[in-house]
């Protein structure tokens, strides 16, 4: 339960520090499109903690993209490591740029506002498709 919980956190802090003002930040596209560095870091608050993450693309490595992330909720922190394939940044750059088209115009905005809200974000269940997968990303605790 605590590792579903966590992988929930972190998806949603993807989410949280991938988007920008309800639109994908283009940097951040652009970024682990091309595997080039980058980093950012930020606080975001949902069901009443105060996450904080700190994420990177350090480049290639063995032809796949870094991607790293610690994120502290409440204390406990968590980094997380990604090796992505090209296809597999691929995929993740095409789900962020078609979300961020549909709310253009719906003028939705990202609803952060519970887990359960969360999981029904396409832009979530694509990076949770790999953060559950041992063979792409690992977690510690």
């Amino acid at each position: 339960m605590k590792k579903l919980f966590c992988l929930l956190f972190i998806t949603f802090t993807t989410i949280g520090f991938a988007m920008s003002e309800d639109i994908v930040s283009e940097r951040f596209l652009g970024a682990l499109s091309s595997c080039s560095s980058y980093s950012e870091s930020g606080i975001v608050q949902t069901e009443g903690l105060d996450v904080s993450s700190s994420k990177k693309i350090l480049g290639k490595e063995n032809n796949k993209c870094v991607y790293q992330e610690e994120i502290i909720i409440d204390k406990n922190k968590f980094k997380i490591t990604c090796k992505f394939s090209k296809a597999q940044t691929d995929e993740l750059t095409g789900v962020m740029k078609s979300y961020a088209e549909s709310q253009k115009y719906s003028n939705e905005k990202v609803d952060t506002s519970s887990l359960d809200v969360i999981k029904t974000n396409p832009v979530s269940a694509s990076w949770a498709n790999y953060l559950q997968n041992p063979d792409v990303c690992s977690v510690e605790y």
